[in-house]
């Protein structure tokens, strides 16, 4: 497939593999579910009414990310009214860095999904209840295994995960867990 757009398939594609990241992203800027997920369709919405062929999806991607950050602005600066709430809100308001760490956080997430739901059986399992958070003696309570199955599971697992995602990217897969940012 081409990277530049080639119409409305392109755009569903983007918008199925990058709605939930952009929606994390703007909710780590909100704290409020519902505005982010206005804000997350209305960057999409904007995409849409500007998309052409000139965009590649990385084009695109960019694009969604900066005007979801933008919505973003415009909605916590509506809601702060006076003055002391203004000055609170310039020290507030995220740096470059963190907006760039936060895409780069949102996206790691993205990507740790797609990889985890190419498993199957008890592999998916154990590693839903990893990302949840769960020891591995919550594991075995939960599935009804012994403490060495979950080990020689999670073992398994981990070589899927390389497979799909790469050797040196599964600490992707760890960076997730200690985040625990799958809510």
């Amino acid at each position: 497939m081409s990277d530049y757009i080639n119409g409305i398939d392109t755009f569903k594609e983007l918008y199925t593999d990058h709605f939930q990241a952009v929606w994390g992203f703007c909710n780590s800027y909100l704290k409020d579910k519902e505005q982010a997920m206005d804000a997350t369709q209305e960057a999409f919405f904007k995409l849409y009414e500007r998309l052409n062929d000139s965009y590649t999806k990385q084009n695109a991607v960019a694009f969604i990310y900066i005007t979801a950050k933008n919505i973003c602005m415009d909605i916590l600066r509506r809601n702060k009214f006076t003055i002391e709430d203004a000055e609170k809100l310039k020290e507030e308001l995220p740096s470059e860095d963190s907006f760039l760490e936060e895409i780069a956080t949102q996206e790691m997430i993205r990507c740790v999904h797609a990889a985890i739901s190419q498993l199957s059986g008890r592999s998916l399992e154990i590693a839903t209840l990893a990302l949840e958070g769960k020891s591995n003696p919550e594991i075995a309570t939960i599935l009804g295994i012994s403490l060495n199955s979950v080990k020689s599971l999670k073992k398994g697992m981990y070589t899927q995960l390389r497979k799909i995602i790469g050797h040196k990217y599964i600490i992707l897969f760890f960076a997730c867990i200690s985040l625990k940012k799958f809510t």
